[in-house]
């Protein structure tokens, strides 16, 4: 149940990410029309296409997060032993863990701040934009314990096949007769 509850949020922030970049289009698109064919401008335009990349940005980085996709460099976990190699990789996770939740208290300071400033061309306080930090970096951080309990059990179940590709490239991502694909996998031992 957790982990259809997990999918569920996962696919939420996908699909606020896409709407997210789709309003971009269409704001920064209207704004061309009317700057080039009606020598007008939308005021704010350019200001709502920015938040709603800050809001594209950490719900799509939330949404990275659940299948664990973040840009990662495995090489040296790559070279540990496979009996050391899953309490790494575990620590590693536990780190970005506390890094997302240290982040998520900041951004709830931030957004509770006295700081905010209202937008003039919108009247929009700026709280609702800098939202998206705490809400994405809490998600992350969801996403992100799900990872480390999930790892966790392996670990304790002596099933140590998850660990042994850790870092390897997704091979559903190459087309099919490709030197890494399914069907042509060529890797070296």
């Amino acid at each position: 149940m957790l982990e259809r509850a997990l999918n569920v949020l996962d696919r939420g922030f996908s699909a606020l990410s896409e709407a997210l970049v789709a309003a971009i289009v269409l704001v920064l698109t209207a704004q061309i029309v009317f700057r080039y064919v009606f020598n007008s401008s939308i005021l704010w335009s350019e200001e709502v296409a920015t938040w709603c990349m800050v809001w594209t940005v950490y719900m799509g980085a939330a949404s990275l997060m659940s299948r664990w996709q973040h840009v990662y460099i495995p090489m040296f976990v790559q070279r540990l032993p496979l009996s050391v190699r899953p309490y790494v990789i575990v620590t590693a996770k536990i780190a970005t863990l506390a890094t997302c939740l240290l982040v998520t208290w900041y951004g709830i300071v931030v957004v509770d701040g006295t700081y905010n400033l209202t937008s003039q061309s919108t009247g929009i306080s700026t709280s609702w934009i800098k939202l998206a930090i705490p809400i994405g970096m809490a998600a992350m951080a969801i996403f992100a314990l799900s990872h480390v309990v999930a790892d966790l059990r392996a670990i304790r179940r002596g099933d140590l096949s998850r660990f042994e590709t850790y870092g390897d490239l997704n091979l559903d991502l190459a087309p099919a007769g490709a030197p890494d694909s399914p069907s042509g996998d060529v890797r070296k031992g």
